[in-house]
């Protein structure tokens, strides 16, 4: 870079998903941006995370159509599949994800400068390579601090990318382990959980809270556990882990919720017990930077105690989902845009935290916005609930996946959407339609009445609509 290009007016340091639509916002905005990216573009969830996952997710739920293909009057003999490839195929998209987002940061001319960066004051940092070799000093007026987290280890059982793997090992094994354990059932250990049963591990859940995805409604959560145990999946919930021994194998040592002893031994391990943010190597402690656990202390516009440094996505405490994290990065850059006297006359607009979808992409898939039955029960709210099965649905019976529900909550006084649970194939992009009718303060009466094609999955949420306010027609 040349000496004049190194000051902009923004630096995104971080290329994820919210670090790179950040930098590209700020960009359609006007503003001289950069971003600062230790490896490569699209962070953990393009290259590692949300859409690797996907693509072995995608090979997994085929591979199980296929063996039950007879259902439909098809044949499909010899049926196997080779674990590389199916790796490799993951992998592929991955690299072609990545190639695009390089391509959107060349087309918005916003220099990308390989390194890790490290504060000196409020206004500059440095970046250095790989080998803490400073290649780089850069001024701006404003940071946007996009750095992510990382798979946090058990304490006793660190990884050692061989039998205890984090979900990035985990997707680039080199052959299907017979005996696995998947320590932790949120949406990433599920999610593993489908995958390798699929292909045909024997596969141990392990889960310290009640039910399976344990943030989910319980008649989602439950829904999951009797599909598992239809596919001889085992799992343990309200069950810790207490110790553990590497050798040949891995011996975990459980403890269930009636303090009983359970000894399990397995060739590998996933452990998927959450993630722990990339902050703790930025300099900013010396600023002044407030965090919270690590987490990044930032106000309603994702300003820091520091006021010309931003931070947004999972280096903050909000919900750790790529999506979300692309939501703040373009409202952190509007922020920076109005506050530098943006003649486009943007209002800010803030992000309704309480009309986040959440998905877990395993089968059959899970999705949610807005409260659980139980946590309106301990609001206090009065509340109706509408629920329809896949079996009544016709779309569904068609395509031989019948299995779930969609489920939606109402306020009674009100009839404001309180919040939707689905279970069943589709549900990760059928939750999109609940989500916005929340956001829009609609009433559950324009999901009732809105007209949906015959026959589609989406009639499902019609109907429980129609149900919580107890004319359902076809149940």
């Amino acid at each position: 870079m040349s000496d004049q290009s190194k000051e902009f007016q923004v630096v995104v340091i971080g290329g994820g998903p919210g670090g790179y639509v950040a930098a590209i916002r700020a960009a359609q905005l006007g503003l001289s941006v950069a971003v600062i990216e230790r490896d490569k573009m699209g962070g953990v969830c393009l290259n590692w995370g949300c859409i690797p996952t996907k693509a072995l997710l995608q090979s997994a739920h085929l591979y199980k159509e296929m063996q039950g293909a007879t259902q439909f009057g098809l044949k499909a003999e010899k049926l196997s599949f080779n674990f590389p490839d199916v790796v490799k195929h993951s992998r592929k998209v991955a690299d072609a994800m990545a190639s695009g987002v390089d391509f959107l940061m060349k087309k918005n001319k916003i220099p990308v400068i390989q390194g890790s960066a490290i504060f000196l004051d409020k206004n500059t940092i440095q970046v250095k390579d790989n080998d803490s070799k400073v290649i780089d000093t850069i001024r701006s007026k404003y940071f946007i601090i996009a750095t992510g987290a990382r798979p946090r280890p058990l304490p006793f059982l660190p990884f050692d990318q061989d039998k205890v793997l984090s979900s990035r090992e985990a997707m680039v094994q080199d052959s299907v382990p017979k005996k696995l354990a998947i320590i932790g059932a949120g949406a990433i250990g599920i999610e593993f959980a489908d995958v390798y049963a699929s292909m045909g591990s024997e596969v141990t859940v392990i889960e310290a809270l009640p039910n399976l995805l344990p943030n989910e409604d319980t008649d989602s959560s439950k829904a999951l556990e009797r599909s598992f145990q239809k596919r001889k999946i085992q799992f343990h919930t309200s069950t810790k882990v207490q110790s553990a021994k590497v050798s040949k194998q891995v011996e975990l040592t459980l403890e269930d919720k009636d303090s009983k002893e359970i000894k399990i031994n397995i060739d590998k391990v996933i452990v998927g017990i959450g993630v722990m943010p990339n902050t703790e190597n930025l300099g900013i402690d010396q600023l002044g930077v407030k965090t919270s656990k690590n987490f990044i202390d930032v106000d309603s516009y994702y300003s820091s105690t520091v006021k010309n440094i931003y931070a947004i996505g999972d280096c903050i405490a909000t919900p750790l989902l790529a999506h979300v994290a692309s939501s703040e990065g373009i409202r952190a850059a509007e922020h920076i845009s109005i506050q530098e006297g943006n003649p486009q006359n943007l209002q800010f607009d803030f992000l309704n935290y309480d009309a986040i979808p959440g998905c877990t992409y395993c089968h059959p898939e899970v999705a949610s916005v807005g409260l659980t039955e139980e946590k309106a029960k301990k609001l206090g709210l009065d509340y109706a609930v509408g629920k329809f099965p896949y079996t009544a649905n016709g779309r569904a019976r068609a395509a031989g996946d019948s299995e779930g529900f969609v489920k939606i909550l109402r306020d009674k006084k009100t009839n404001a959407i309180l919040g939707a649970h689905i279970v069943g194939t589709s549900a990760t992009e059928m939750i999109n339609e609940i989500t916005l009718a929340c956001n829009a303060e609609l009433t559950i009466h324009s999901l009732a009445r809105s007209i949906h094609a015959h026959p589609t999955i989406s009639e499902t949420i019609m109907e429980a609509a129609e149900a919580s306010l107890g004319h359902p027609i076809h149940i």
